[in-house]
């Protein structure tokens, strides 16, 4: 009887151990960093959005003179400072610092370093910046993106029915 009893209970915390493992998976497999780890580097070294990169401070000469000062946020979030430079180039910082940390951008005048720009396809993008790519899904749109892992940032093409609607470049980091 006590034999029996052993064997269900290690039965059963297999199938635990498995149910929690597939969970785990499921639920770390929609975050870029999982997808990061697992796909090869691109070069993004070059990237910028209308020549300016990330780490560009917001309150540099260069910014300044192309935007205007920025001061006033476009949206209330609790982990960064978002900014509208344009009507559709959208940057953030981190809270406590005026350095740019990302981009989204969909404007369709704007090109990437590589050529890409809004209204693209997805094949496009391909070609233009390689086979090493994740997909994934966020808010039920389809993402690929590409990471540079000695640089610690990324891109992602925000994909709809019509091609590319809109394209993240940031840190890594970020959520």
């Amino acid at each position: 009887m006590k034999k029996n009893k052993l064997v269900v209970l290690i039965i059963s915390l297999s199938i635990l151990l498995t149910i929690g493992l597939l969970l785990i998976r499921v639920i770390l497999s929609d975050s870029r960093s999982y997808h990061q780890t697992f796909t090869k580097s691109t070069d993004l070294s070059n990237e910028n959005i209308e020549g300016l990169y990330l780490n560009d401070n917001i309150n540099s000469e260069k910014v300044v003179s192309k935007y205007g000062e920025i001061s006033k946020p476009s949206q209330d979030n609790n982990l960064y400072n978002y900014y509208y430079l344009t009507k559709n180039i959208e940057i953030a910082t981190n809270k406590n610092d005026s350095k740019i940390i990302r981009f989204c951008v969909d404007d369709e005048n704007l090109r990437t370093e590589k050529g890409v720009s809004i209204g693209d396809s997805k094949e496009n993008a391909i070609n233009l910046y390689g086979k090493n790519y994740y997909t994934r899904i966020e808010q039920g749109v389809e993402i690929i993106g590409y990471v540079d892992k000695e640089k610690d940032c990324s891109i992602e093409f925000w994909l709809n029915e019509k091609g590319i609607f809109y394209i993240r470049f940031d840190y890594n980091y970020m959520v």
